[in-house]
């Protein structure tokens, strides 16, 4: 699945040009509070934006997993932010630094002592087609109750 949102260019720069600065805030504030929580049940439900289940963590040295489901509390500290020119979903802080880990399966060091070590891609972040459809639907709901 790709983040590419080309053919949807054409509709939405029409629809752009006819509304007010505030009905493009209240559309923005309306599509980003919806999409936060599908992400979040996302999340939770520890899949990607693809529908997979995330790479479990790796099993200590006794054989049983470390801890419990990852990202449990993450679905709590998605953030929104919009205005009439954009609307942003994401982490802020560290938890965004920790999440860009998880998300492009980087390598970083946990703690200065320890050796590098390489993280699994689990995307918590992303576009499915199913987004698309939401987004889509909340634009036309939008129009018609205008």
């Amino acid at each position: 699945m790709t983040d590419n949102f080309d053919e949807l260019t054409t509709w939405l720069n029409h629809i752009n040009q006819q509304l007010s600065p505030q009905q493009k805030t209240r559309l923005n504030r309306q599509i980003s509070t919806k999409m936060r929580t599908v992400w979040k049940r996302r999340i939770k439900a520890q899949k990607d934006p693809d529908g997979k289940r995330f790479t479990p963590r790796k099993r200590d040295q006794v054989g049983s997993i470390s801890r419990g489901a990852m990202f449990q509390r993450l679905p709590k500290m998605l953030k929104t932010a919009y205005s009439s020119k954009r609307a942003e979903i994401g982490f802020a802080g560290r938890t965004a630094e920790v999440m860009a880990v998880h998300q492009y399966g980087k390598t970083i060091k946990p703690n200065p002592k320890s050796k590098p070590t390489r993280y699994p891609v689990r995307k918590t972040i992303g576009w499915s087609d199913d987004d698309k459809e939401l987004i889509i639907n909340e634009i036309r709901e939008f129009l018609l109750n205008e």
